[in-house]
C-alpha cells in the first residue's frame, strides 16, 4: 500500500517547540486523512532543529465511494423547505428523492447521495497546505517580500522547502504537487547546513533517514539523544568520572543539534 512522506524544512526551530510541533503535524495530517476516508496503518514523525518530517504508511490509493442518505422535509411541506432540501442534496427535482414512511412522523423525503472516492494524492494536496497555514506555533513570523501582506504564511522561522511524496514500496513515489506562498512541493531535501548543504532526492522514510545520516543529520531525536549520552558517558569514563544524567538537559541538547 502507498506511503506518504512529508518534510517541512526551515530555519532553526526553538528546542522547546520541536516535540509539540512534530506531534501536532502527525495528529493534524492523520486526522484530516481519516476524515476524508483515507485510513492508514501507521505514522511516524522525526524532528531536528531545522525540519519536521512525517511518514504515513499503509494508505489507500483512493478514498472509498460513500453512499449517504440525507433526510428531508415531510411530504407536503412548504415549497421553500423542499427547495432548500433539493439544493443541499444536489437534486434537480423532488422526483429524484425517495419517500420514507414513519408510523409516528408520517412520510418524508430522503435523498440518496453517492459521492465517488478521490485519489489520495488529491486529498493530500488539499489538506497539507491548509495544515501548514493553520499551524499553531507558540510564536511565528512572516518574512520576505510577501510579509507586507497579513494574509501571507506565518511559520516559526522562514520555511525553505516542502518535500511531499506518495507511492507504494514497489514503485518510484511521485511528488504530490502543491504550493504554499510560492514554495512548491518536491522530492528533495538538504543535509547539515555546513557539512552537507547540497540538495538530494529521497523516496520514503527509510531512504530519507539513511541519506540524511550520510549528510550528517540524525533525524530521530531519540537516537540523537542516545548517541549524545553515550559519548558523554565515554568521555566521563575516560577521565575516571561518572556522568550525572539530567533528562531535561539531554533533551535540550539533542534538540539543539542535528548530529
Amino acid at each position: 500500500m502507498p506511503d506518504l512522506l512529508l518534510e517541512l524544512l526551515s530555519e532553526e526551530i526553538p528546542a522547546r517547540m520541536q516535540a509539540d510541533a512534530a506531534a501536532h503535524l502527525k495528529k493534524a495530517v492523520t486526522d484530516a486523512l481519516v476524515a476524508k476516508g483515507c485510513l492508514y496503518e501507521g505514522a511516524r514523525t522525526v524532528v531536528t532543529p531545522r525540519r519536521i518530517a512525517l511518514s504515513v504508511h499503509g494508505l489507500p490509493a483512493a478514498s472509498p465511494d460513500v453512499r449517504e442518505e440525507r433526510k428531508g422535509p415531510r411530504v407536503g411541506a412548504p415549497e421553500a423547505a423542499i427547495q432548500g432540501f433539493l439544493k443541499s442534496a444536489g437534486l434537480a427535482s423532488i422526483d429524484e428523492a425517495t419517500i420514507q414512511s414513519d408510523p409516528k412522523k408520517g412520510d418524508s423525503y430522503v435523498a440518496v447521495v453517492n459521492r465517488p472516492g478521490r485519489p489520495t494524492p488529491d486529498v493530500i494536496a488539499e489538506i497539507v497546505p491548509e495544515i501548514i497555514r493553520a499551524f499553531p506555533w507558540p510564536k511565528s513570523m512572516r518574512w520576505g517580500a510577501a510579509s507586507v501582506s497579513t494574509a501571507s504564511l506565518r511559520w516559526v522561522r522562514p520555511l525553505q522547502s516542502i518535500l511531499c511524496t506518495f507511492g507504494p514500496e514497489t514503485e518510484e513515489p511521485a511528488v504530490i504537487p502543491f504550493s504554499v506562498d510560492g514554495i512548491a512541493s518536491g522530492d528533495a531535501t538538504r543535509g547539515h547546513r555546513f557539512m552537507a548543504p547540497a540538495t538530494f532526492r529521497v523516496r520514503r522514510m527509510d531512504d530519507y533517514l539513511t541519506k540524511l545520516e550520510a549528510a550528517f543529520v540524525v533525524a530521530d531525536p531519540e537516537e540523537r539523544k542516545r548517541r549524545i549520552l553515550a559519548d558523554a558517558r565515554n568521555l566521563c569514563f575516560a577521565q575516571g568520572f561518572e556522568l550525572v544524567e539530567d533528562e531535561g538537559l539531554a533533551n535540550e541538547v539533542s534538540s539543539g543539534r542535528s548530529c
